[in-house]
């Protein structure tokens, strides 16, 4: 679980149950120290992402993935709102999709690197977004949708009457995907 700007790791967890009681669930905490909380990435005097960052904080989450995986030998679905949620896609375009089942992205801005996609062909993702989210704009969110959508994931997006939250109809809509996916294996 990666949880957004101004954020730490104990902000998701009460999502932890979605996964069902037998997941193991690690929420980790962004590098940055950011307001009350911490961030995955700093931004520029002109509102940019400070790219050094976000690509330190891509390789430094590969590498806490990779000890997960050889730890636990399971599958591994990512999850994080805001800041969260486009670093869990940026994780996995960065793996090209290798070892993850299935990615939950939430209220998620779009990647900051426009570089080339590499292929997800059939990954499983969630995109859910609020219709008034006055952080990350709807329209934002769509672009990040986009791009994920371009790379051939399997997307199942969700847009809510809702500002930059996780309502309980956007839970639901989560649980019953994770069933569809389990279903599938």
């Amino acid at each position: 679980m990666l949880h957004g700007r101004g954020s730490d790791e104990e902000d998701l967890l009460p999502l932890a149950p979605l996964f069902g009681e037998t997941a193991r669930v690690a929420s980790i905490r962004a590098p940055y120290a950011f307001g009350p909380g911490y961030a995955w990435y700093g931004m520029r005097s002109d509102g940019s992402a400070n790219l050094q960052q976000w690509r330190e904080s891509v390789e430094a989450l590969d590498r806490q993935l990779e000890e997960w995986i050889a730890a636990f030998q399971i599958p591994v679905f990512l999850l994080g709102f805001s800041q969260g949620g486009m670093m869990a896609s940026a994780l996995t375009l960065h793996r090209a999709g290798k070892d993850v089942a299935g990615v939950v992205s939430l209220s998620a801005p779009p990647l900051p690197d426009k570089s080339a996609m590499p292929t997800l062909k059939d990954l499983p993702v969630f995109w859910g977004h609020g219709l008034e989210d006055p952080v990350v704009p709807i329209e934002r969110g769509e672009e990040a949708l986009a791009r994920v959508a371009a790379s051939g994931a399997r997307v199942t997006a969700r847009r809510y009457p809702m500002s930059h939250t996780i309502s309980q109809a956007e839970l639901r809509d989560i649980e019953r995907w994770l069933r569809e996916i389990d279903g599938e294996n």
